[in-house]
């Protein structure tokens, strides 16, 4: 290293981390990745390993439909007077550019999802996608795969693309088993990882930054608590820790709703945020995060620490409904995971209580029969965790909800389910809807529920990650509350106040933006004109 080369530390691993890495390095710094966990990949690596590139190099290829003013009015029609106008053009200008370099610039290759915007019934957006790119399959080598976050125990290695195209083959998923290839966002992070290790970039994992050091107002390194005792990492520095979702404390502090269930790695305890905050940085969009509707299956854990699973495609198919405390329908079911999610955060004046924290998705015996429910097979014997009623008074009773409520929000839907047709919530009406529906099926999404028994499991208000945090600059600077920006310190990803705002345009929606940024931030770290001391 020379003497006058400048260093970037990177905190955190996932996909804002090591895209940030790796542009720092091609920028000519010299970089230290620093990880809490044992392992690499934060939430990334049990995410499904997409991002949203708005005007991406993929979609340009084909069918060349989207284009920055397409974009734009598309973010416009979402946004609720909540984001940074200069940083969200920024993503729209440099979304594409991003996802295109770091393809250039490491292993990760892209596919292009068919998958339509998740509000592409709006001004701007997809119907028939391209804006999503999924990571193709990796094989990683021994030295990658001994640091690479493990696959859930759950999770076969499967792609989005053969999830969407239904083209799942039984005898790839046994030799992708066989030989250790990974999907999704393990094959996100692995493929980056590997091109980290590969430029000589530095990794250290079990290792918690805890502390900025300041000189002249000036961030030249963190502190951090490793295996060796306390160590300071010299360098410009780079927050992509993640979210602060697994602190109870900032959860409760700063979200909506108390402690939403996480569905997201044990890492994402707010340590960049305690950083930041502790040198002045300026936050933004605290409240929000990427919602979801989740399940507790008994025994799902990530290091020790409870793990609930996102509830998808369950509540698009058709035979099934949710119902809340009451129950009474409350949504559109198949709508996106972070809308759904957000409905149950309501609060009930009358009884003083959030009246959807408990709430349930419901189905008939030939749902059961039919679909995959969590872990669950149609084969499987009924778990626990399910409740189940030979009658829909039965059913009511089990879940402690009125009956008569249960019974006319029923017959109600029935009725209009047998005319293809949800006239309280027009599900099924969007494209969306209809792409996680069961194609098969007569209607994608709706179905009478007739057939007994009839089943019921408990939905949590969860959380994938939160998204505040410092706000950052379009470089990726973290601003001051004073005003201007903390020279030295960068962050990216959930890290950092999402330039979305309140919104999730689609698919990816929270890796487009932190690989963007990601590369932003670690180009802009490298370039600091005054190198940091050696």
């Amino acid at each position: 290293m020379s003497a006058s080369q400048q260093k970037v530390v990177v905190v955190g691993s996932g996909a804002a981390g090591l895209a940030g890495a790796i542009a720092a390095h091609k920028a000519g710094a010299y970089v230290t990745i620093v990880e809490s966990t044992a392992f690499i990949g934060g939430t990334t690596s049990l995410s499904g390993g997409v991002g949203w590139f708005p005007v991406n190099h993929l979609e340009m290829a084909g069918e060349n439909r989207d284009s920055i003013e397409c974009a734009q009015e598309y973010l416009e029609s979402l946004a609720l007077g909540d984001v940074d106008l200069d940083q969200t053009e920024q993503f729209i200008r440099q979304a594409g550019y991003a996802a295109r370099w770091i393809e250039e610039n490491s292993l990760l290759e892209w596919d292009l999802l068919p998958y339509p915007d998740y509000h592409s019934e709006m001004s701007g957006g997809m119907e028939i996608g391209g804006r999503s790119l999924s990571a193709r399959p990796v094989t990683p080598r021994s030295d990658v795969a001994m640091i690479l976050r493990p696959a859930l125990s759950w999770r076969a290695p499967v792609t989005h693309l053969e999830v969407m195209t239904n083209t799942i083959d039984s005898h790839v998923i046994a030799q992708r088993k066989a030989e250790g290839t990974v999907t999704m966002g393990q094959a996100l992070v692995a493929a980056l990882l590997t091109t980290c290790i590969d430029l000589g970039i530095e990794i250290h994992t079990n290792t918690l930054a805890h502390t900025l050091i300041q000189e002249d107002d000036r961030v030249v390194g963190v502190q951090c608590a490793t295996v060796r005792g306390e160590e300071i990492f010299h360098g410009s520095v780079i927050l992509a820790h993640g979210g602060f979702e697994r602190d109870a404390n900032y959860a409760r502090s700063f979200l909506r709703i108390p402690n939403p269930a996480p569905t997201g790695a044990p890492g994402a305890l707010g340590d960049g945020l305690r950083m930041a905050m502790a040198v002045g940085a300026e936050l933004g969009n605290m409240s929000e995060a990427w919602w979801a509707p989740t399940i507790r299956v008994p025994g799902d854990e990530i290091d020790g620490a409870p793990l609930y699973r996102l509830l998808l495609s369950e509540r698009s198919r058709p035979g099934s409904i949710m119902v809340d405390s009451y129950g009474h329908r409350f949504v559109n079911e198949s709508q996106n995971y972070n809308d759904v999610g957000r409905s149950l955060q309501s609060f009930d004046a009358g009884s003083y209580s959030f009246d959807r924290a408990q709430s349930w998705l419901v189905f008939d015996k030939k749902y059961r029969d039919s679909y995959l429910v969590g872990p669950v097979q149609p084969s499987d014997p009924d778990p626990e965790f399910f409740l189940k009623g030979n009658t829909t008074t039965d059913l009511a009773n089990a879940m402690g909800v009125s009956p008569k409520n249960f019974n006319s929000t029923i017959e109600k839907f029935n009725t209009d389910a047998l005319a293809g047709v949800d006239a309280q919530f027009s599900r099924g009406e969007s494209s969306y809807d209809r792409a996680l529906g069961d194609p098969t099926s007569a209607h994608p999404n709706l179905r009478p529920l007739l057939f007994g028994p009839f089943y019921a499991v408990q939905v949590h208000a969860g959380t994938l990650g939160t998204k505040g945090g410092p706000r950052i600059d379009p470089e990726g600077r973290v601003r001051s509350a004073t005003g201007g920006v903390i020279e030295g310190l960068f962050a990216a990803g959930n890290a950092s106040a999402s330039s979305l705002g309140f919104a999730y345009p689609g698919a990816g929606g929270t890796i487009g933006p932190a690989i963007t940024f990601g590369v932003l931030a670690g180009g802009a770290a490298a370039r600091l004109i005054n190198p940091v001391r050696t």
